[in-house]
């Protein structure tokens, strides 16, 4: 491709605003990967703002963009409707008419939208990224009215896409069944794990200075992500109260994660089992202490009901931490045989699997070693390059 043929990547940028969930990590960690390619597609973040404060100085949330893909540029547009009308419009589960493209330069732009769905675009080629089907599957469990707005909009989105990019096998899968996406259109882009962080030999310092900020003693048992009901929390503190009381003694049970939603049962059934000082919830950790947090655990376990990957899952496994994680959804594609496989609808399959890996140093020797094996397998170089494939055939099939 000539340089007069590049065109600009327009990359929506919503699911990269901290605090990251990890759909940000995701995106910020494959873009910061495709940004260190020779011959990349020029970054650009679409940033707006509205008629009525048309400024175009970065804010800090934009500066961070910046900081984290090296390269990159902010691209400002001016909303052509009040804020308090998108607002409105977000809250019926609408979004903004106007197509991206509809009163362009000229330059040609591919625009990549990390989140389900961006805003309308009329010619110029795009492709969103899907993480799961949850909205579909389990959309009683999503806030508020979300699952409604990607009903409404990711039919249309997936049919106009040039391209669309998935996380799993599982949900190329599903995307193939739900909506007839042909095959030959959907590229599968693994999320993977910085090895220089996610790591066996985690600095003694770090792990000691977050054991003093969490008020933790090392051996807990550990999980990681936003208290929403997907994510299983209830069932799992249902099975840490079946596990004998010399070892919860031993091994509190420590969630980490964001404040999320629909969670009352989760913090009901702590109080209900009488366990307030044998399990900890921490909220929202930065991410300079999620590695520490996961080495200083004796077992990490993520019973999802259902996950489109996994990441936590990977995480776990690259530190060198043993894993015990639900045999549904995508997490078989991410553990593969590295991990302890258990039922996420029966507590007692749970809380056998957690006294399986506390009890056993010969499974947890086991685990550790096959978790590091299969982490070692998910790297972002990898999927940078499938990404940069997946960008430069869509221009051309344009």
């Amino acid at each position: 491709m000539d340089a007069a043929g590049v065109p600009d990547l327009v990359v929506e940028p919503s699911a990269l605003y901290p605090p990251w969930s990890g759909a940000g990590y995701y995106t910020r960690e494959l873009l910061k990967a495709y940004a260190a390619l020779p011959g990349h597609l020029p970054v650009r973040f679409l940033v707006y703002r509205f008629f009525l404060k048309p400024g175009r100085k970065p804010t800090d949330r934009e500066s961070a963009l910046l900081a984290g893909i090296p390269g990159a540029e902010l691209e400002f547009r001016l909303r052509l409707l009040p804020g308090a009308v998108h607002t409105l419009l977000r809250k019926l589960c609408l979004r903004p008419p106007f197509p991206l493209d509809a009163f362009g330069s000229g330059k040609k732009r591919l625009y990549f939208f990390p989140d389900y769905v961006g805003q309308p675009v009329a010619r110029s080629p795009y492709i969103p990224v899907v993480f799961d089907f949850g909205f579909l599957k389990h959309p009683e469990t999503l806030e508020g009215r979300d699952h409604l707005f990607l009903k409404r909009y990711v039919p249309g989105t997936l049919k106009g896409a040039a391209r669309v990019v998935v996380i799993s096998e599982y949900v190329k899968n599903e995307l193939e069944q739900a909506f007839g996406v042909p095959k030959e259109k959907i590229a599968v882009i693994r999320p993977a794990v910085d090895h220089g962080i996610f790591k066996p030999d985690v600095p003694f310092e770090a792990r000691k200075a977050v054991r003093a900020r969490y008020r933790l003693e090392g051996g807990y048992v550990f999980s990681l992500s936003t208290l929403e009901p997907r994510k299983n929390f209830r069932r799992l503190i249902e099975a840490y109260a079946l596990l004998p009381e010399s070892l919860r003694l031993d091994h509190p049970l420590v969630i980490a994660g964001g404040k999320g939603w629909k969670n009352r049962d989760v913090f009901d059934v702590v109080t209900r089992r009488g366990l307030e000082k044998q399990v900890r919830f921490l909220g929202y950790v930065p991410e300079e202490d999620r590695a520490p947090l996961l080495r200083e655990a004796t077992v990490f376990t993520l019973p999802s009901l259902y996950e489109g990957f996994g990441m936590p899952v990977l995480e776990a496994m690259a530190c060198g931490t043993p894993v015990v994680t639900s045999s549904g959804g995508a997490l078989p594609e991410v553990g593969g045989e590295a991990v302890l496989y258990v039922d996420p609808l029966d507590p007692e399959s749970i809380a056998k699997g957690i006294v399986a890996a506390l009890t056993r140093p010969d499974l947890r020797e086991q685990l550790s070693a096959a978790g590091l094996k299969r982490a070692a397998e998910f790297r972002w170089e990898d999927g940078a390059g499938a990404l940069d494939e997946i960008f430069r055939l869509a221009v051309v099939d344009r």
